[in-house]
């Protein structure tokens, strides 16, 4: 468990400030993650949702122009590492794999706040990612339902929106 949230961790903050590229190893370390936290039907309808939704949504996103990070990526890095410090002091009676579940969806909004639509877009798929994993220590099939819930929505947000977002990035420059 350590060692899966630990290269889920890394993957989430290299993965800030980046394009889609990434999300198939996410998932399916996230999936590796959430199984060891969970067993049984639960185990196997998280790991394959994670993995199906994405290698889906990378599938998807490859046909955008790829961004190559730039220096104003290190301040999302620097406000999720800022987050995930204050997030393991004032959560430590929690426990530690709820805190580390957390943190995987703080990584996520932090990468979010910044950068072109498509790496913010990114960043909410990792974030609803770290939504199911916590439902994975949480043993929840409500926040389960909840997160399937809010992927599909970013994936209508993403069909709707990005194409006309990345058409008007080609168009200024």
């Amino acid at each position: 468990m350590i060692v899966g949230f630990g290269i889920l961790l890394l993957l989430a903050l290299a993965g800030l400030g980046r394009d889609g590229r990434g999300l198939p190893l996410y998932g399916v370390m996230a999936a590796f993650t959430g199984a060891t936290l969970c067993n049984g039907l639960f185990a196997l309808v998280t790991s394959l949702a994670l993995i199906s939704f994405n290698i889906a949504a990378w599938a998807w996103l490859k046909r955008f122009a790829p961004h190559a990070p730039d220096k104003g990526a290190a301040l999302p890095v620097i406000g999720a590492l800022l987050l995930l410090l204050a997030l393991g002091v004032a959560g430590a009676s929690l426990g530690l794999a709820p805190v580390l579940a957390s943190g995987l969806v703080l990584i996520g909004l932090c990468g979010a706040a910044f950068g072109p639509s498509l790496v913010q877009f990114t960043s909410l798929l990792m974030s609803a990612d770290g939504l199911i994993v916590m439902a994975c220590v949480l043993h929840s099939w409500a926040l389960f339902t909840v997160s399937v819930v809010l992927w599909g929505v970013l994936a209508i947000l993403g069909v709707t929106l990005l194409p006309r977002l990345a058409w008007r990035r080609v168009e200024e420059m």
